[in-house]
């Protein structure tokens, strides 16, 4: 199978900047050389969604010095670095199927074109290749799966397929949860959106919409940049935290809408921002979204409501409706990889981490490992804390 990516000729730019993130993550070198020598993926074809980008590129090389036989690795959409997935592309033992502006229809092709090569292993991420398995019937059983995001698992739960394999879900980490989410992608989403707007984030009214790990690692960024920040969430326990963190709540929306100059979706659930709102919304109010899918805000709902709309800078459309303008960042792609670098490098090295041993254990060891949902081995967890604490 042939990679399919926007410019191969980006190879060396993309190689260029892999030396960087080598340096920075630890976990990721010290697991590459385990990796070396007890060859946990020897032989196995394993299939990877996720987002192409140079942490991810790493993760990949110590997959690799693992025996892996070959690696087919799907993009998630929005968030592609043409360069990542050229030096990828560039390698014999890799085939990358990602585009900056892939389509979900795209997205689904190269789901079903890496299905016919029957992969051993799945490392996912919105649970893409585990959907994608059990919505035909297929004539061979992988060996198991990873699911990295909160995303993939509500979608695993709303799906109502009864798994075939072993699930390891990332997210049910707590050290996912308290590390990568509520910290790094906290840091990450303030980044990306000052990238993308440069604007002054103090004195900003911002609604932050799911107050779960991700949510309330990013309002509390934002609170401390100097923003006026204000959290909905449908579970008034989660509200409950938010308003004890020192934010402004209310369980009515449209309430916590027309006051925000900004307004940044985290669900991991579809169609929370609508043209139902757009009554609600403020003249120049910007819409965000750092949850996984962009169909968090309805883009094509409210694009076909609007009068007119206006291309007014890199990631950044203006949507004119009758009395007012919204503005549109990243085509509701994630903020902190489409306008940035995704989580901070050192935490992504922690995440990886996770990722890399739980295949591992997949490859090597199911004995204590059930078919279906099951968190990270507490083991795993405790192995990656005392290397992060270590490093």
């Amino acid at each position: 199978m042939e990679s399919i990516i926007d410019d191969r000729s980006l190879a060396e730019v993309g190689q260029q900047r892999m030396g960087w993130f080598r340096e920075q993550m630890p976990l990721i070198t010290a697991i590459k050389k385990t990796f070396e020598k007890e060859k946990p993926f020897q032989d196995l074809n394993i299939a990877i969604c996720l987002h192409v980008e140079p942490k991810t590129a790493y993760w990949i090389e110590a997959l690799l010095a693992g025996g892996a036989r070959h690696i087919f690795l799907v993009g998630c959409l929005g968030t592609t670095k043409p360069d990542t997935a050229a030096f990828l592309a560039a390698k014999e033992q890799v085939t990358v199927l990602a585009k900056e502006k892939d389509t979900m229809e795209d997205h689904q092709r190269y789901l079903e074109m890496v299905m016919s090569e029957k992969p051993q292993l799945f490392l996912d991420n919105g649970a893409s290749l585990i959907l994608a398995y059990h919505q035909r019937q297929r004539d061979w059983l992988p060996l198991g799966a990873n699911e990295e995001t909160r995303t993939g698992r509500l979608l695993i739960d709303d799906s109502g397929y009864s798994l075939k394999f072993p699930v390891i879900v990332i997210d049910d980490s707590p050290l996912k949860k308290l590390l990568e989410n509520a910290v790094g992608v906290g840091q990450s989403v303030v980044d990306g959106l000052m990238r993308s707007t440069s604007l002054l984030l103090g004195g900003k009214r911002i609604l932050v919409i799911g107050y779960g790990y991700c949510g309330s690692g990013t309002a509390g960024k934002l609170r401390a940049m100097g923003a006026h920040t204000s959290v909905y969430d449908i579970d008034p326990v989660y509200l409950l935290k938010a308003k004890a963190d020192g934010h402004r709540v209310s369980e009515e929306l449209p309430a916590l809408i027309a006051e925000a100059d900004i307004i940044i979706t985290l669900t991991g659930r579809f169609n929370i921002l609508t043209a139902e709102h757009i009554p609600h919304f403020k003249d120049g109010v910007i819409l965000a979204n750092a949850g996984h899918f962009g169909f968090e805000i309805d883009v094509p709902g409210l694009t076909a409501r609007a009068a007119s709309i206006e291309t007014v800078g890199k990631g950044k459309q203006m949507l004119t409706f009758q009395d007012k303008r919204v503005f549109l960042l990243e085509e509701a792609n994630p903020l902190n990889l489409s306008a940035g670098d995704g989580n901070p490098i050192e935490i992504m090295d922690l995440g990886l981490s996770l990722q890399a041993l739980c295949g591992a254990r997949i490859a090597t060891d199911r004995s204590q490992l059930i078919t279906g949902v099951q968190p990270v081995p507490r083991d795993i967890d405790c192995l990656v804390s005392r290397q992060m604490i270590n490093s």
